[in-house]
C-alpha cells in the first residue's frame, strides 16, 4: 500500500519523542530548530535551506534515548562522551533513506569548528552542523541559568560563544547568531507556547507525499532503534514484537493493510518510554507507586505523539493499548473487553511474550514453554486473548524465533 504523509509532520512527531528524553525539558529539538533558523534568516538562506536548519535542529539528538546522556548534554558545555550520540545520529539517519540528508551535519554537530574546517567534506555541511552545534550550546547554557535574570543569562552566553569563537564555532556563525539573537523577539520564541506556534505554521506548510509501506516502515524502525537503546534491557525488544505480532497477523489471515498497521503500532507502541528516566527502567527490584505511575502513562504519550501524523490516528491508538486487560483492569483507559481490537489483542500477547523471553534487571529471561504457561494463565483469568493465546501454543517454537529476531531492515 501506499500512504500519503506530509513529512514534516512525521519530523515534528519524532522530535516531539526525542525531547521527552529530557523529562522536565521537553523542548531542547525545537528550540535548536528554531535558533538555527533565525540564524538562517539573518544570513538571507532561501526557504529549502531554512526548512533543512529546522530539520536537522529536530533530529540532532535522535541518537540520545538516555536520560542520563541527555543531562551531560544540557548541563556541560563538554562532554568527553559526546560524540557517542552524533555517531549513533549519523547511523539512525543514514540508513532510513527520508532522512539521511541530514545525517553528516547530525555526525558532525559536536566537533569543534577548527577540527570540522580542516576535514575533506561539503562546506555547506560544516556549516550547518557548526551551526547546529552553536545554538545546540546556547540552549544548553539557557538550560543552566534559568535562575538568573534575563539580562545577565543572556550576556554570560553571549561571553562564552565569544570566548570560544574560532575554536569551537565558526567565526561568521557567531555573528550571525549575535545579530539574530540581538532581538528581543528571539529569546520570547524560546517560550514553549510561542515555540510550539512557530513550528506549527512551519509543519502546515509541509505538503502530503505519497510514500510506500516500505519507506514508512524505515522510519517506524527507526523510531523503534531509538526508544529500544533507552535501556540495555530492552534491546530489540520493539522489533521482537512488531515480528511476533506480524506472525499472529498473518496466521489469522488478516487484510494486508491492517497487518501493515499492526506492524507499523507495534514497532512504535514503546515510544512514550523515552520518558521514563533511566533509573525506573533498569531498577532491579519492585517500583514504588509513584514510579510504576510515571511507567503506566508511556502508552499513553505514545498515542499523543503519533496522533501528531495526519493519518496515524488509528496506528496511535493501537501503540497505546499494548497494556490494556480483557478485564477492563489494564492502562492507561481500562477498556473493557469489547472495545479493545483484535489487533491490539496481537499486540498485547506479543508484547508479553517478548518482554517474558528477555532478561529484565529483576529476573533472566524466562524459557518459550514458561513464558507461554503465565500468558495462559492470563488468559485463564480473562486478561488475554484466547484465540492469540491458542495461536501462541500451536506455533510456540516458530514464535519464539520470530519474537528473539529483529526484522528485516
Amino acid at each position: 500500500m501506499n500512504y500519503r504523509v506530509n513529512f514534516r509532520e512525521v519530523t515534528y512527531a519524532l522530535s516531539e519523542a526525542l525531547d521527552l528524553v529530557g523529562i522536565d525539558d521537553l523542548y531542547h529539538g525545537k528550540r535548536v530548530a528554531f535558533m538555527a533558523a533565525q540564524c538562517g534568516l539573518e544570513a538571507q538562506y532561501d526557504e529549502d535551506m531554512i526548512s533543512e536548519l529546522i530539520y536537522i535542529g529536530m533530529l540532532h539528538d535522535c541518537g540520545v534515548s538516555s536520560t542520563n546522556t541527555h543531562m551531560h548534554l544540557v548541563t556541560e558545555l563538554e562532554w568527553k562522551d559526546e560524540q557517542i550520540h552524533s555517531q549513533r545520529g549519523y547511523q539512525l539517519l543514514n540508513k532510513t533513506s527520508l532522512f539521511s540528508p541530514y545525517a553528516q551535519p547530525v555526525l558532525y554537530h559536536h566537533t569543534h569548528w577548527e577540527d570540522l574546517k580542516n576535514l575533506p567534506i561539503d562546506e555547506s555541511i560544516k556549516l550547518k552542523a557548526n551551526l547546529i552545534y552553536l545554538v545546540d550550546r546556547v540552549d544548553a547554557l539557557r538550560a543552566q541559568m534559568t535562575s538568573e535574570p534575563e539580562n545577565r543569562m543572556r550576556e554570560e552566553i553571549y561571553r562564552i560563544i565569544s570566548e570560544h569563537r574560532e575554536t569551537m564555532f565558526a567565526p561568521q556563525l557567531c555573528e550571525l547568531f549575535f545579530q539574530a539573537s540581538a532581538r528581543s523577539s528571539f529569546w520570547f520564541y524560546l517560550d514553549n507556547d510561542a515555540l510550539e506556534e512557530y513550528l506549527h505554521e512551519w509543519v502546515i506548510k509541509g505538503e502530503s507525499e505519497k510514500i510506500s509501506f516500505a519507506k514508512l516502515k524505515e522510519i517506524a524502525l527507526m523510531f523503534a532503534d531509538i526508544v529500544d537503546a533507552k535501556s540495555p534491557f530492552t534491546a530489540e525488544h520493539s522489533f521482537g514484537v512488531a515480528s511476533l505480532s506480524l506472525f499472529f497477523a498473518q496466521l489469522l489471515g488478516l487484510e494486508q493493510k491492517d497487518v501493515e498497521k499492526i506492524e507499523l503500532a507495534a514497532l512504535l507502541h514503546d515510544l512514550g518510554k523515552l520518558r521514563v528516566d533511566d533509573n525506573i527502567l533498569n531498577k532491579n527490584g519492585p517500583l514504588t507507586i509513584s514510579e510504576k505511575l510515571i511507567l503506566n502513562r508511556h502508552g499513553f504519550d505514545s498515542e499523543i505523539i503519533l496522533r501528531k501524523i495526519n493519518g496515524f490516528k488509528e496506528i496511535a491508538y493501537l501503540a497505546s493499548l499494548h497494556h490494556e486487560t480483557l478485564d477492563g483492569k489494564g492502562y492507561p483507559y481500562c477498556l473493557k473487553e469489547k472495545d479493545i481490537p483484535m489487533a491490539a489483542r496481537i499486540i498485547m500477547v506479543a508484547d508479553i511474550f517478548q518482554a517474558l523471553i528477555q532478561d529484565r534487571p529483576y529476573r533472566e529471561a524466562l524459557s518459550a514453554q514458561k513464558a507461554f504457561e503465565i500468558i495462559s494463565e492470563m488468559a485463564e483469568e480473562g486478561k488475554v486473548d484466547t484465540l492469540i493465546v491458542s495461536l501462541l501454543q500451536e506455533n510456540l517454537e516458530q514464535a519464539y524465533i520470530s519474537a528473539s529476531s529483529s526484522l528485516q531492515r
